[in-house]
């Protein structure tokens, strides 16, 4: 496999990015977010999160100085985002994720202008991602969409290649297009795996059409870019996290789909979900893939942060989970294994969040759906149906061990 990230405007991101970590405005702004976060948070932060609170508060920081590497739109690159800290080619990347950002995901994002045309040059590599997005969005928090195009609505050469064109609307209409409006900042592409063993991103590549209107930007207008950005999103970051804190402990809500209201991606569903477990405790999170291209669950921290799925099973697609007889997948969350193929490990924590998304839904498929049940790991055999997959201690290695070498394919 040739991986379609490791390629020479990542690699000078990524040396961006570590360049502007020892900026006096970044290094201030650091300081700033962890006070901003700590007093909005205030007394609700669980005792077993505040430790956590500096660590968040970094990755979120990193995550607005991937976005300004990525955010000359008269020069632009595509730059990968929200990952865990990895170490690729001698050189360490720090960690950006941030905004219950998604382990089945390959981020990438690329600057956009209003009034400046694209072509964008992609090509499938092995097996296709599940779902593949293209979003044009109005803000650096990615949560305000302009337009999105889906990989089953681009037209593909035989060879699985394609261009994609972005213009102002003046431009030749075509099929695979997107328009841009004022106030366009980014290109928001969002690679959705489902079998992390073999599915790869697409291999992508952005070029400006035309002459540029600046100059490349350094390493100083960057930090500030991040700086403004990061300080300016951190409201609105902070409120995705008290739509899941502020549900009751142990509670999901009804799928639906939100169409972009409020950030997201627009072509999604989406089900809510807060627990408090204790060490015995478990909760049964069952739902109908219901033909979805891609569904998945993953677990975050309270602070909204991925739960480290990059170490633990924290996340389970359906092409990585257990099916039951009756087509619905029934997932158990607990802070210690229960002893089946489907379980979720919240790596201890007493408080975690749920996020539970279907993506390129059928228009004649069944609608979607979960529910919730509450027990216990001792109860879970006279609770689970019998068709229910148990593993033994080294199932759950080899599990495991199979999940860290698919992970492993992102950063090698």
């Amino acid at each position: 496999m040739t991986n379609p990230i490791a390629n020479p405007g990542q690699f000078a991101a990524e040396a961006d990015v570590r360049a502007m970590l020892g900026d006096d405005r970044v290094v201030a702004a650091r300081t700033q977010i962890e006070m901003l976060f700590a007093r909005g948070y205030g007394d609700r932060i669980p005792a077993e999160s505040r430790p956590l609170l500096g660590a968040f508060c970094e990755e979120y920081l990193n995550n607005w100085l991937f976005k300004a590497a990525a955010s000359d739109a008269q020069h632009p690159r595509f730059v990968r985002d929200f990952m865990p800290a990895y170490s690729w080619f001698g050189n360490e990347v720090p960690g950006a994720r941030t905004g219950g950002d998604n382990p089945d995901n390959c981020y990438r994002l690329a600057g956009i202008e209003h009034g400046t045309r694209y072509r964008v040059t992609g090509r499938i590599l092995d097996a296709k991602p599940a779902n593949i997005s293209f979003t044009l969005t109005a803000n650096y928090g990615t949560s305000q969409t302009i337009q999105t195009i889906e990989d089953h609505e681009l037209e593909l050469a035989d060879d699985g290649s394609f261009e994609l064109w972005i213009d102002d609307g003046t431009g030749m209409a075509g099929k695979n297009r997107l328009v841009t409006r004022p106030g366009v900042k980014f290109l928001f592409v969002r690679d959705s795996i489902m079998d992390w063993a073999s599915e790869t991103p697409l291999e992508l590549s952005i070029e400006r059409l035309g002459d540029a209107r600046a100059a490349p930007i350094g390493i100083d207008e960057m930090a500030a870019r991040a700086v403004q950005h990061a300080l300016g999103d951190l409201y609105l970051y902070f409120w995705f996290q008290n739509v899941w804190s502020g549900l009751t402990p142990n509670s999901i809500t009804p799928p639906q789909s939100f169409r972009g209201a409020g950030g997201g991606l627009v072509t999604q569903g989406i089900s809510n979900g807060s627990y408090r477990l204790g060490p015995d405790d478990a909760a049964i999170l069952e739902y109908d893939p219901a033909g979805a291209g891609y569904a998945a669950v993953q677990l975050t921290e309270w602070l909204y942060r991925s739960r480290d799925y990059h170490r633990i099973q924290s996340s389970l697609t359906a092409a990585q989970s257990a099916i039951d007889g009756d087509g619905r997948i029934r997932l158990v969350i607990a802070r210690r294994d229960p002893g089946v193929w489907n379980w979720l490990d919240t790596g201890g924590q007493e408080h975690v969040f749920s996020i539970l998304r279907w993506q390129r839904m059928r228009a004649d498929g069944p609608p979607i759906s979960s529910s919730l049940t509450l027990t216990t790991i001792d109860a879970l055999k006279s609770t689970l149906p019998a068709d229910t997959r148990w593993v033994d201690a080294d199932e759950r290695a080899a599990q495991l061990s199979a999940r860290l070498a698919a992970y492993a394919r992102r950063i090698s």
